[in-house]
């Protein structure tokens, strides 16, 4: 008999530290805001999560550790029963976050002033790392079909034709919520291979699969073994964020000591003790409390969709696939970034991420954290609705 599980019962995280709701102030100027904009839920995570961690903390030690057999097993298991993916244990180097994982990636496999590309709108860590490290960001913006978007991949051949060394690829997508298909991951992977481009993929949103969309690995495809690494974390999906675990898979065994190297050079070896067990733990016994989380993210993703078609048309959500964020357009109402923000922040009291942050194809967009409870959501499309109704 499967638990039942309360993703409808709030929780105050005030007060905990939590950048979400305890940095509003800071990062909006305003103390009241409804926070829907950093990607965290506010879900509970599995009991069994914070049971692990309960049982390790009995024990009054915690010295330096290193990842056992059960966490390895862990992972193996996950993405062979969750995705169909078989793993080796000689390709998973735990890690301490998907972004601390591409920045040594770029600093392992590329030269200071090589081309390194993405495809903007996209999480705007990827250009941060890239500049961080002496990189040139090259971009190959995605292209907007109404609702959805695509890989224009004729751009990213001629890209790949200037001297393009690595791709930083997102799937799914944040924060426009693609889950790229696995016609398009192959054509993908072909073309890294055709030119020689290593392909980095941050895939830690990958359990975040919705209305019948499926995630494929660009592991999925074995031709891409040799150049290919999969960035993914149990964060997002059992949001535990703030343990700052995560693992590279990388297929490749001169690459993968490549970057081992790279990471030992900063002292980057093993992920937290807490981390580790939590880990183990969500990947062991995580699977229903993932599926009921999943039926709520899509009630709350159709709430969005319903309550803007009637309500506010002006705003217009693309096709959600994956992930919790949605990629909300509004356009129609021809303001600029710094006003659609302000206006957004001081009147209506809402706090999301501004698209133009996300790069080109950002403007006139915001991203919007639905991982909340329903009420809250609720509130926030009040507040769209009465934004849209006082500038018709």
């Amino acid at each position: 008999m499967k638990q039942e599980y309360h993703f409808e019962i709030p929780i105050v995280r005030t007060g905990t530290n939590c950048i979400k709701w305890d940095r509003r102030a800071g990062k909006f100027k305003e103390a009241d805001v409804l926070p829907l904009w950093i990607a965290d839920t506010d879900f509970a995570c599995p009991t069994e999560v914070t049971e692990a961690i309960v049982n390790r903390c009995s024990h009054p030690i915690f010295g330096y550790s290193f990842p056992g057999e059960t966490y390895y097993t862990s992972v193996i298991d996950w993405f062979r029963l969750r995705h169909g993916i078989a793993l080796e244990k000689s390709w998973i180097r735990p890690s301490c976050g998907v972004v601390t994982s591409i920045s040594y990636c770029i600093q392992a496999l590329t030269q200071p002033g090589d081309k390194v590309l993405i495809q903007p709108p996209v999480y705007d860590p990827f250009q941060a790392v890239i500049l961080g490290t002496g990189r040139s960001v090259v971009e190959n913006p995605l292209i907007q079909k109404h609702d959805t978007y695509e890989i224009n991949f004729d751009g990213l051949e001629q890209a790949f034709q200037s001297g393009v060394r690595m791709m930083i690829f997102c799937n799914p997508h944040n924060p426009v919520g693609r889950i790229w298909k696995k016609e398009e991951i192959t054509r993908l992977v072909h073309l890294c291979r055709q030119y020689q481009v290593y392909l980095v993929s941050d895939e830690i949103h990958c359990d975040i699969e919705l209305f019948g969309n499926h995630y494929t690995s660009v592991l999925s495809v074995p031709k891409g073994h040799d150049f290919t690494i999969s960035c993914i974390a149990p964060g997002k999906t059992f949001n535990i964020s703030g343990l700052a675990i995560s693992n590279m898979l990388i297929p490749n065994p001169e690459l993968n000591s490549r970057i081992g190297t790279q990471l030992r050079s900063a002292w980057l070896i093993n992920p937290s003790v807490t981390g580790l067990e939590a880990s183990a733990a969500a990947y062991t016994y995580g699977a229903d409390w993932l599926d009921a989380q999943l039926v709520y993210l899509e009630d709350n993703a159709r709430l969005v969709q319903t309550r803007l078609a009637s309500e506010a048309p002006a705003i217009i959500p693309a096709k959600l696939e994956g992930t919790f964020l949605m990629w909300l357009d509004f356009r129609a109402f021809s303001l600029s970034d710094e006003a659609l923000q302000e206006e957004l922040i001081h009147t209506w009291k809402l706090g999301l991420n501004g698209g133009i942050h996300f790069g080109h194809g950002g403007e006139g967009f915001m991203r919007m954290n639905i991982g909340c409870h329903r009420d809250t959501l609720n509130q926030a499309l009040d507040h769209l609705v009465q934004m849209y109704r006082s500038h018709i």
